[in-house]
């Protein structure tokens, strides 16, 4: 099998969003209120692991999306650190909705089924990208979870 020029690329890990004061503020105060009724039913370590969870929670939201490193070659797909290889990926869809065009790749892990790739649509065009990973993997439609899909709305 002749191999193939492998595709590389650079892009936003997730699509870039501005989180204004007011969203803060709502987290702030959902925050306080689920831990303040944690502690109403004398649950103060749940009212700790809340206080934490929503400190964290914005602290994630107020970084930047850092941009990775994406290859796609005939060994697999490398995402920054992180190598797949095609034997241990089951199959892909290239999704263009929402002007923000992605790669989901479905994967044998049980905890992490799918692995969602940006795609930089100047520099490749999503068809280019899926006859390449049409040569090690089938097309068969995929869609996010109804998680990401909520965690994406939230405005991660």
């Amino acid at each position: 099998m002749k191999k193939s020029q492998p595709l590389h690329w650079q892009a936003y890990e997730y699509e870039p969003r501005e989180q204004s004061g007011d969203w803060f503020w709502a987290v702030g105060i959902v925050t306080v209120g689920v831990a303040v009724t944690a502690i109403i039913f004398n649950n103060t370590l749940f009212a700790i692991v809340i206080i934490l969870a929503g400190f964290s929670l914005s602290l994630y939201a107020a970084r930047p999306p850092q941009i990775i490193d994406v290859v796609i070659d005939d060994i697999g797909v490398r995402i920054d650190k992180a190598f797949y290889p095609y034997l241990t990926l089951e199959s892909f869809w290239v999704e263009n909705q929402h002007g923000f065009p992605r790669i989901l790749i479905k994967s044998q892990k049980l905890i992490m089924p799918y692995i969602v790739v940006p795609l930089d649509e100047e520099e490749h065009e999503p068809e280019l990208v899926a006859k390449t990973l049409l040569r090690h993997l089938p097309e068969v439609f995929h869609s996010e979870s109804v998680f990401e899909k909520i965690l994406e709305r939230l405005g991660f």
